[in-house]
């Protein structure tokens, strides 16, 4: 029993990241320069994001890293810099880094997740 209901939250885990990954990909937005990356949800649940950012030739190679827990109407700020923002909506593992592939913010820009 408890090994079905741990099923069913994983199933549900991964089809709540694929949804919020395919919405959140069309509502990056670029803004000019840089001072960091915005996080908006305009969802009605709360989004749990985890960056990295900073030197590094490829996502699974930067070393800052932040989480965030951006609660339903709120926005979190990613002091980056002039950095872009790697993020992923699913908890990433130490050996193949985000599960669900590590998605790009520019540096200055937005991302609102419905």
């Amino acid at each position: 029993m408890v090994k079905a209901a741990r099923g069913r939250k994983m199933m549900l885990a991964m089809a709540t990241v694929a949804a919020l990954g395919a919405a959140s990909l069309a509502a990056a937005e670029q803004a000019p320069g840089g001072s960091g990356v915005s996080f908006v949800n305009a969802g009605k649940n709360t989004l749990y994001v985890y960056t990295r950012y900073g030197a590094g030739t490829s996502c699974d190679d930067m070393r800052t890293s932040k989480n965030l827990k951006v609660k339903a109407g709120e926005t979190a700020k990613v002091d980056s810099g002039d950095s872009k923002v790697c993020y992923c909506l699913a908890l990433p593992n130490r050996t193949d880094g985000c599960p669900g592939g590590w998605a790009e913010v520019p540096p200055g820009g937005s991302l609102t997740v419905q």
